[in-house]
């Protein structure tokens, strides 16, 4: 990697982030001062947000592509196992520590004892016994290890970034673990080729079905082993390799990079400067740099600062009531205060009504989704045989073989399920394009609407509420600047913020909110939801779970009572498929239903959340002022005064965020 003293873009966004973590220290004095103590609390989660925010890249890459000696070209050691065969069996995560050690996880489906510890610290000499494939297919797919955390002391890793090597994109229940667990939350996606058999049909599947509807539009392409290619043959593999890559990642040819992680891994480790310079990874490096640090680096600082500028406005509401408050008398305002129960039980009645509506409207959808979800199946279980048509299998069993029937079948029964789940993966696409997500699309787009009507009348009469509290005279006497801000997104941000523990967050797309809004984050969740219903659906009818007998030791045994030919033996094997997917329709559509409510129901919680802190928010604001009025007039006197201190701080805050958010826009010159 370039030298520590090189990192100059992401010694720049640090300090941007330094010096946004202390805006955030400022604001929360400020806060606390106002008595407002949710978003105090907010506050201090989005401080911690902020400091444990990292830049996450995944590494893509199929078998002996040359994947994990790429991953340790770039940390500059072997701290990845890379052997000549299937190795990375779970997810490895390569991040900042003073000194070496290593973390596992264990998985929360295994059958281990839930007494046990989650995670074991091992010997980082003996990473492989955890990480590596073995030859038996059945551990491949009943892993009782989730991860592996690996701390090194590498220079790029103390800047932030973290290395994250990813099981092969060879079985599809590896793929989708992957895929939900890790794409939605990253950074940047490096995807690994290898020039000797560049951009398989497989691995541009993978790019058109999983990475660009997860949102990864600007990936990086690592064409590894070039030096492996004759000289007369490259400029033909430079061209043939971008013309296939350059429509599927911006912007085109800079993203796409002809490299040899080998040359690059040993140069380093052998201090030899010009070969590191050939190999074509600093190029790699640098464009990575300046994605993460400048691209990425101005999201994550635009988010929290998008949520300071709420909490600043909330503050600059909340100072004139406080004051009209203060300087009210305190029979005066105890009596406004007894006055305005009954509307306050009223807001939460309609508080409870908003949410019933929105837990009808998930369930209707729910509904039509189960059912379209069980049509789907149904229709798939009727295509098995015409799909078993186009299959000519390369496996041909031959019972007189030395080598037995069983593994013979064994292997037919892979080729012929993994057809079918090719076919089905390519089904599904076009199912969720056509059906699922126009159907999602609507039910979203009306209760937006709905939901963006009753939660401006629920907010509306929160508004009239305070000032009837507080003295409606104070709209005469100050100038209360109001940003437009949606009615929805102050709910969540009453919730806790867009950012802070909500579904938005998780799936990595609150970055959106900053810049485009609610609306448009609501449009950005259904890549999500598609892809954990496709996870669903092809982890349902893949060979795996189709003939579970496969993992144990009688795996064929009995599984054809005599010798058959080889059209035989895949038609048993068609006719058993659609059974599976017949038998199970029902079912798994009721699943696939499931999984996008149980996404979209984390809205309503947040909803649900926000309804009632906004109702909190009156109550403590009234009730943190009678006691200090209850105190005398000279604290009162005090407090008055102190609040224009605030504001003071308040107005020096947002100038000074304002002017981190002017220069996060400036164009910088790399």
């Amino acid at each position: 990697m370039v030298q520590a003293n090189n990192y100059q873009q992401y010694e720049a966004f640090k300090k941007k982030q330094a010096t946004l973590l202390i805006l955030i220290k400022r604001l929360s004095n400020v806060i606390s001062s106002l008595n407002m103590s949710n978003f105090e609390k907010s506050l201090k989660e989005l401080e911690s947000l902020v400091l444990s925010d990292s830049f996450k890249v995944l590494v893509l890459g199929e078998f002996k592509r040359g994947k994990s000696t790429f991953i340790n070209a770039l940390l500059e050691d072997e701290v990845l196992p890379a052997y000549a065969r299937p190795c990375t069996a779970i997810i490895n995560e390569v991040k900042w520590g003073e000194s070496k050690r290593a973390l596992l996880h264990l998985t929360k489906n295994g059958n281990e004892n839930t007494l046990k510890p989650k995670t074991q610290e091992i010997d980082v000499n003996k990473i492989e016994d955890y990480v590596v494939i073995t030859e038996d297919v059945s551990e491949i797919h009943g892993n009782h290890y989730d991860k592996v955390e690996l701390f090194w002391p590498l220079e790029l890793c103390r800047n932030g970034v973290e290395i994250i090597d990813s099981p092969g994109l060879n079985e599809h229940d590896i793929r989708q673990k992957i895929t939900i667990d890790y794409l939605s939350t990253v950074d940047a996606v490096l995807f690994v080729f290898s020039c000797e058999a560049l951009v398989s049909k497989s691995e541009m599947e993978v790019i058109d079905n999983i990475l660009r509807p997860a949102g990864h539009n600007e990936m990086f392409f690592i064409c590894n082993r070039f030096n492996m290619i004759k000289d007369r043959e490259k400029e033909n593999i430079k061209s043939y390799g971008i013309s296939k890559l350059k429509d599927k990642t911006k912007p085109w040819e800079k993203r796409i990079f002809f490299i040899s992680a080998l040359d690059a891994l040993e140069g380093r480790i052998e201090k030899d400067e010009p070969r590191v310079a050939n190999s074509g990874i600093v190029e790699v490096e640098r464009e990575l740099e300046n994605f993460l640090a400048s691209d990425k680096g101005r999201i994550k600082i635009l988010r929290p600062s998008q949520e300071l500028k709420r909490v600043i406005q909330a503050a600059r509401n909340v100072i004139p009531e406080r004051e009209s408050m203060f300087r009210t008398n305190l029979k005066t305002l105890e009596a406004r205060y007894q006055a305005a129960q009954e509307p306050l039980n009223r807001l939460q009645t309609e508080r409870e009504l908003i949410v019933l509506r929105i837990s009808n409207f998930l369930q209707q959808l729910q509904q039509n989704i189960s059912h379209e979800g069980d049509k789907f199946y149904k229709s798939m279980s009727d295509k098995v045989d015409e799909w078993n048509n186009t299959l000519k299998p390369k496996t041909v069993v031959n019972f007189l073989s030395w080598e037995g029937s069983k593994p013979q079948i064994e292997r037919l029964i892979k080729e012929v399920s993994d057809h079918f789940s090719n076919q089905m993966e390519s089904e599904l696409q076009v199912w969720q394009s056509k059906v699922l997500e126009p159907l999602i699309s609507n039910y979203l787009e009306r209760f937006l609407e709905e939901l963006g009507n009753s939660t401006k009348q629920f907010l509306d009469q929160v508004d009239t509420l305070r000032l009837e509290i507080a003295g409606k005279e104070i709209l005469l006497v100050h100038d209360i600047k109001t940003t437009k801000v949606s009615a929805i997104e102050r709910i969540l941000a009453a919730a806790g913020g867009l950012l802070i523990g909500g579904v938005l967050g998780n799936l990595g797309l609150a970055g959106m909110g900053a810049v485009f809004g609610y609306q448009e984050m609501a449009k950005a969740i259904i890549p999500q939801l598609l892809l954990s219903v496709a996870a669903i659906v092809l982890l349902s009818t893949n060979p795996w779970a189709i003939f579970p007998l496969m993992a144990t030791s009688g795996a064929v045994h009995g599984f054809f009572t005599m010798r058959s030919t080889n059209k035989k033996i895949q038609e048993e094997i068609g006719k058993r498929y659609a059974n599976k997917i017949r038998d199970t329709s029902e079912k798994q559509g009721k699943d696939i239903a499931e999984t996008v409510i149980q996404k979209l129901s984390e809205n309503l919680k947040l909803i649900d959340k926000g309804l009632g802190q906004e109702i909190e928010n009156v109550r403590e604001q009234v009730n943190s002022i009678l006691r200090e009025k209850q105190k005398g007039q000279d604290n009162v006197d005090e407090k008055i005064n102190e609040l224009q201190s605030l504001l003071k701080d308040l107005n020096d805050i947002d100038h000074e965020l304002s002017s981190l958010i002017i220069e996060l826009a400036l164009p910088e010159s790399h």
